[in-house]
């Protein structure tokens, strides 16, 4: 942050002066709108954000703390992104699950869990299907009820196809982007909501593969489809992430 950036907000937290606080704001709103281009999915949605982040910024001047010597930049970066993912999470609709798929869930889950203890892996999706007696879409649909979405790391390791171990593993944000360590922080909130605007089932197979470190032929196994299938849908699900990534460069 620029030496008169700097006077200025410390002058702001010990006058609170809403002249300031107006200067402050158009002085950052290049970072808001870097933040927002950064997180947009559509150029539409920018205009939209940059009010949202704007938000955060105000926030951030707020809660400032000059003693702590923290650049405030540094500072309102991450209340930025973090007003901004506020906003997505409240513009998405809430889908309400049928008890249905609820109940058929908690069944499935059960039935997993005594079957890894049996046999010490995961059954087919045809093994859960003839065991509950519902059908393979019906196990499908209430697993993707179930596991709509995932609280993962995107710094976990990326696993390698015959690496299992973590060691050097690239992460999934190093396998798809070049990002510097300025904008990492960036790429991992457009990544996270990348992977959420994914279909189910290959926000699963993500998770498989990249998170828990499967291998394609066990993500096969473990969803009764052919090592080919996942391999697509893998492969869709990577282009389109890094389609995302790319594009908030």
């Amino acid at each position: 942050m620029s030496s008169d950036k700097n006077k200025l907000v410390i002058k702001f937290i010990k006058t609170k002066d809403p002249q300031l606080r107006d200067e402050i704001i158009l002085s950052f709103q290049p970072l808001v709108e870097y933040v927002a281009w950064k997180l947009a999915f559509n150029k539409s949605d920018v205009e939209d954000l940059v009010q949202v982040g704007t938000i955060g910024l105000i926030k951030s001047l707020e809660r400032f703390d000059p003693k702590k010597e923290i650049d405030f930049s540094t500072f309102a970066t991450p209340n930025i992104i973090g007003e901004i993912k506020h906003y997505f999470r409240d513009k998405s609709s809430i889908i309400k699950i049928p008890r249905r798929l609820q109940e058929q869930n908690s069944r499935i889950k059960a039935f997993v869990k005594s079957y890894m203890q049996d046999y010490c892996k995961s059954p087919t999706i045809q093994a859960i299907s003839s065991a509950l007696e519902i059908t393979e879409e019906e196990v499908l649909e209430s697993m993707e009820a179930g596991q709509s979405s995932y609280v993962s790391s995107l710094d976990a390791p990326a696993f390698s196809e015959n690496d299992r171990s973590e060691g050097d593993a690239p992460t999934l944000v190093e396998s798809l982007s070049s990002a510097t360590d300025d904008d990492k922080l960036l790429v991992q909130e457009s990544l996270q909501l990348a992977i959420q605007q994914l279909p189910d089932r290959e926000q699963r197979i993500i998770f498989l593969r990249f998170y828990e470190g499967k291998t394609q032929a066990e993500i096969a196994d473990h969803l009764n489809l052919s090592q080919m299938h996942i391999s697509r849908l893998i492969g869709s699900a990577v282009a389109r992430l890094r389609k995302v990534l790319e594009g908030a460069k």
